[in-house]
C-alpha cells in the first residue's frame, strides 16, 4: 500500500508543467491571441494556468487575460504496478528396484498494486485586455 501512495504522490507533484507562447496570433474576427499548454488534472494545475496567463498579460500591456478558447487533450494513462511473488516448495521422490513415487506440494503467494491517473492536457487561448477609461 505504501508503493502505491509514493506513486501516486509522484503522479500529482510531477504533473504541473505549462507554458505560454510569447508568439502570438491572429484571429480573424478576435484580433490578437496568446495561447497557454499546460496539464489539466487537479484544480492546482488550472491555478497555475490562471496565474501564467495573468502575469503574461501583465507584461504585455498591463491588462488581464480573457479566455477565447479552450480545448482539453486525453493523453492517455500513467500507470505504476508494484507485484511480488514468493513460491515455496518441497519435492520427494522415493524409489526402489520396481518403483519410484514422486511427490510434491508447493505454495504460491502473490501480491500486488496498481496506481493509474488519466492525463489531460489544456489548451487555453487568450487575449490580454485592458480595462477602458
Amino acid at each position: 500500500m505504501r508503493h502505491g501512495l509514493f506513486a501516486l504522490s509522484l503522479m500529482v507533484a510531477g504533473c504541473t508543467h505549462a507554458s505560454v507562447s510569447s508568439v502570438p496570433m491572429e484571429v480573424p474576427g478576435v484580433g490578437t491571441v496568446y495561447r497557454y499548454q499546460g496539464r489539466a488534472n487537479f484544480p492546482h494545475q488550472i491555478a497555475e494556468a490562471d496565474r501564467l496567463m495573468t502575469k503574461h498579460c501583465l507584461q504585455v500591456n498591463g491588462g488581464k487575460p480573457v479566455q477565447v478558447d479552450r480545448r482539453t487533450v486525453d493523453l492517455g494513462t500513467v500507470r505504476f504496478d508494484n507485484a511480488q511473488a514468493n513460491t515455496t516448495g518441497t519435492t520427494n521422490i522415493v524409489g526402489g528396484p520396481y518403483s519410484a513415487v514422486a511427490t510434491s506440494n508447493s505454495r504460491t503467494n502473490v501480491t500486488g498494486s496498481g496506481t493509474e491517473l488519466r492525463n489531460f492536457n489544456q489548451e487555453i487561448l487568450y487575449k490580454c485586455v485592458t480595462p477602458k477609461r
